[in-house]
């Protein structure tokens, strides 16, 4: 143990004779330095080398920071075009509620107008469930308790006969659409007065004029309402329009698919027929 300690403090002794010996010239030196600028030309050199090696990188530095200036520049167009980017979807969809509101608007002025063409055999409803399927075509729509309502009475809009009451619960009723495959209206050409039945076809806003013989003048546009027979609706609700007649060559009546003129999928209120309206209900220039 006396030989370790002896080692120990013989390290530390030169240890702090270096220091003292290190701390001497350090000294010396700057005193030289102060009093006969001994050091000059070598800082004038090593200001010198400075210079030259801050020339060599300078276009390193400017091309740095024209880069760094540039990505912060673009940070800045990316966060700018994210602003208007919502923005814009923001107006977007504030732009398509106002065109909703405004078709809405004129939906219910129209209706409003035809109610008041015969008020005490018309009654609004409002459609609260629609199906979903292609090959039933129905609604279900809602009424005020007091409005007559039962099943046969026909819902129209102003663009023509949308369907049939099918039944009747509280105040709600299920309306089959012409479209649907089991919904059949007697019709008539209006364009030459020829009759015949139009049946749904199971499809949105397709009908099917069957029975029709090849040598009946019906044509592309011609327009199709009701004929009035049977005293359940007024004669001359449009119902649909031609879009298409062909040969039907398994027989010798004419394949004529009709397009319905009402659009229930894009309407959310109607007018239910409740009793004897007249004959004026659609003037001839709503059907065209």
């Amino acid at each position: 143990m006396p030989l370790a300690s002896n080692t120990i403090k013989g390290d530390r002794l030169r240890f702090y004779i270096k220091l003292l010996v290190y701390s001497t010239i350090a000294l010396s030196l700057v005193f030289l330095d102060l009093k006969q600028h001994t050091f000059a030309p070598v800082k004038e050199k090593l200001s010198s080398l400075e210079v030259v090696v801050n020339e060599s990188f300078r276009p390193l530095k400017d091309w740095l920071e024209d880069f760094s200036s540039h990505f912060a520049s673009n940070v800045e167009l990316v966060r700018e075009n994210e602003e208007l980017k919502n923005a814009q979807i923001y107006s977007e969809v504030r732009l398509q509620k106002l065109a909703s509101i405004e078709r809405r608007l004129e939906e219910l002025q129209s209706l409003l107008k035809l109610r008041n063409q015969s008020p005490n055999g018309m009654h609004a409803v409002t459609v609260i469930a629609a199906s979903n399927s292609p090959y039933d075509q129905w609604l279900r729509v809602q009424f005020t308790r007091e409005a007559p309502i039962k099943p046969g009475d026909y819902l129209v809009e102003t663009k023509g006969l949308v369907g049939q009451v099918i039944s009747v619960e509280d105040a709600q009723a299920f309306v089959r659409l012409v479209s649907d495959q089991r919904a059949s209206v007697h019709v008539q050409v209006l364009r030459t007065g020829f009759r015949a039945v139009l049946f749904g076809r199971g499809k949105y806003n397709s009908l099917e004029l069957k029975f029709v013989p090849e040598e009946v003048d019906i044509k592309v546009d011609d327009i199709l309402v009701t004929t009035g027979m049977g005293g359940r609706h007024p004669y001359g609700i449009p119902v649909g329009k031609v879009i298409s007649v062909d040969p039907d060559r398994t027989s010798t009546f004419s394949r004529i698919i009709v397009q319905s003129l009402a659009s229930p999928s894009s309407t959310n209120s109607f007018i239910a027929l409740t009793g004897p309206i007249g004959d004026d209900l659609y003037p001839l220039d709503k059907s065209k």
